[in-house]
């Protein structure tokens, strides 16, 4: 597919956080019902992965094409993301942004992510590891779906509502 859907018809995305209700709820309980939402749809999530190996390093490349709305496992750790194809938008509990490729940017531990992709894009998340086997790799760096509130509830930093 070589449509590119406009910035600006976020709808999707936007519906799925105006449905509900936002006061008071922590942004990370708002993604998790995003993705029970979308979880059974395949045609808005279907994402092949690419895998890249490196002395020290892990990356994973994510393939999206436009319409495809995702939700990020949560990381344990530091780490940096690559956008290098296509637009995105973007929604982290500090608000919706639109990202266009080239971008580089730095994820924390604890975050999960909703994405909407405009057009095919690329975006490669980097890990620091000498590990290769994926299975220990997931191991290491991805928060279970329940651990996330205990993992949460260890971070120095308070796991901000949606404003």
């Amino acid at each position: 597919m070589t449509e590119i859907i406009q910035p600006e018809n976020t709808q999707y995305l936007q519906s799925l956080l105006k449905s509900m209700e936002l006061q008071s709820r922590s942004y990370v309980e708002v993604v998790r019902d995003v993705q029970q939402q979308i979880q059974g749809n395949a045609d808005l999530i279907d994402v092949p992965v690419v895998h890249h190996f490196a002395p020290g390093v892990y990356m994973r490349q994510m393939n999206a094409a436009a319409g495809t709305i995702v939700v990020s496992k949560m990381h344990r750790t530091e780490h940096m993301n690559i956008l290098t194809k296509g637009s995105i938008t973007v929604a982290t509990e500090n608000g919706i942004e639109f990202l266009r490729a080239p971008v580089v940017l730095k994820s924390m531990p604890g975050t999960k992510r909703i994405g909407y992709f405009h057009e095919d894009s690329s975006w490669i998340t980097v890990h620091p590891t000498d590990e290769t086997d994926l299975e220990v790799i997931e191991q290491q760096v991805i928060v279970p779906d329940d651990e996330i509130d205990q993992f949460l509830a260890s971070l120095p930093n308070q796991v901000k509502e949606i404003e």
